[in-house]
């Protein structure tokens, strides 16, 4: 499945889905196929080298919009807002580079940095 291949190796699966999710990054592919990353719930990190911690879903569609895949699993990560700003995901620390541009990112990663650190605009 796409969305296995487009996973993998990055996050570690735990526990089950909630119903409703915030959707923070959606990978399109040519055959229309995409694949979406969710918040399924985030707190405030107890670790004080973090200011997040959140559990993300991962669905897949067909060219129909029709669920092809659900991870069944939820894919903890940690969100840095601050120098250094960062998101981990098990061991790996990735880096968010600032300033970030104007353009939409392709980057799930900085995305998802956004949603939590990134002053909302009007």
């Amino acid at each position: 499945m796409r969305a296995i291949a487009f996973f993998a190796g990055v996050l570690v699966a735990t526990p089950s889905m909630a119903a409703e999710q915030l959707i923070f990054y959606t990978a399109n592919f040519p055959d229309a196929t995409s694949v979406q990353l969710s918040i399924l719930n985030n707190s405030v990190s107890r670790d004080g080298d973090y200011d997040f911690d959140v559990a993300i879903g991962l669905v897949e569609t067909d060219a129909n919009g029709a669920i092809r895949y659900e991870d069944t699993g939820k894919h903890r990560a940690r969100v840095r807002c601050n120098y250094p700003a960062h998101v981990s995901v098990g061991a790996r620390r990735y880096p968010i580079e600032m300033p970030l541009s104007r353009s939409a990112p392709d980057d799930w990663k900085v995305n998802l940095w956004i949603t939590f650190c990134a002053a909302p605009s009007s």
